[in-house]
């Protein structure tokens, strides 16, 4: 009896030895477990703060929507093997030309120091627009203001030869391109044509400066104005029509005094009685004495021959 109880102590003992390193070996396999627990927990709370600084970076925006919209079904292993083949690529960019990296860090101070200095440029550009849009805003009204004072002398001095004219200012876009514009009409059937070197005639543009230079005087204050052959090259209507106006114009009262200087005159004209001609001798046919040229004498031996038929 003593043998067998002492036998089975025996067997209880290794089997209890046996139960307490199990038993170890079982804690220690909970500590490493939960030594990897602690340090996966670490592990995922960095990837988590990185994942939450990428996310509110506006830089990754772009990227972002590309992970976005990666196919579902993509696995870890899939995305590692594409990450071993962009590594594979970028060594070999790297082995083909050492100097890739150091070129892409050049290359990429350059866009940031060019768009530093786009984004510089962006900024003076909006002050400017602003100051231009400012300015604008005093002058662009004076300037339609005067302009259309000058389009309603023009227009009178063209109805009162039964044609029509206005004066306006093209706009454009770019401040280089505006320009004066002069539309005339002198036919009743065709409409206002703006007046160049193509549509109108010489007597036409020539009766079209006359009166746009009329229609400034009221908006430039001066003594005496000189007018210099200004019928040379109109056509025998246009002349008389121009002479009209301008002798109307010029014999107001409260006006500047006018210089008509002109090689020839036509027949017929109207004059003023505030209107006096002066006729200058000139030529080669000049005595050298001018006391001996009377031209009154001349004159009467004119009339004479005119009289004598």
């Amino acid at each position: 009896m003593a043998i067998e109880a002492e036998s089975d102590v025996a067997g209880l003992t290794d089997r209890n030895a046996d139960i307490v390193r199990q038993l170890k070996e079982e804690e220690h396999r909970l500590q490493e477990a939960q030594s990897q627990l602690d340090e996966f927990k670490a592990i995922a709370g960095q990837a988590l703060e990185a994942v939450t600084a990428i996310q509110a970076d506006p830089e990754n925006e772009e990227h972002l929507e590309s992970w976005k919209n990666l196919a579902p079904e993509i696995t870890v292993d899939e995305l590692k093997a594409q990450i071993i083949a962009e590594t594979t690529r970028l060594e070999f960019v790297v082995a083909s030309n050492p100097n890739a990296i150091n070129e892409h860090r050049r290359r990429q101070a350059d866009v940031d120091r060019l768009s530093r200095k786009v984004a510089e440029t962006e900024e003076k550009l909006e002050d400017v627009g602003s100051s231009i849009a400012e300015i604008r805003e005093q002058w662009e009204p004076q300037l339609d203001t005067l302009i259309a004072e000058i389009s309603e002398a023009f227009s009178h001095n063209f109805e009162q030869i039964g044609c029509a004219g206005q004066v306006g200012v093209h706009k454009d876009d770019d401040f280089d391109l505006w320009q004066i514009q002069i539309k005339v009409k002198f036919r009743e059937n065709e409409d206002l044509q703006i007046l160049d070197s193509h549509r109108q005639s010489g007597g036409e543009r020539s009766v079209s400066t006359i009166f746009f230079l009329m229609s400034l005087q009221s908006l430039a204050q001066a003594p005496f104005r000189v007018v210099d052959e200004i019928n040379q090259g109109m056509d025998p209507r246009n002349e008389r029509l121009v002479h009209e106006r301008m002798v109307e114009i010029a014999c107001k009262e409260h006006t500047s005094q006018y210089f008509l200087i002109t090689p020839k005159l036509l027949t017929g004209l109207r004059y003023d009685k505030r209107m006096k001609v002066l006729c200058i001798a000139s030529g080669a046919w000049m005595p050298e004495n001018y006391k001996k040229l009377d031209v009154s004498k001349i004159l009467g031996i004119k009339r004479s021959l005119v009289a004598a038929g």
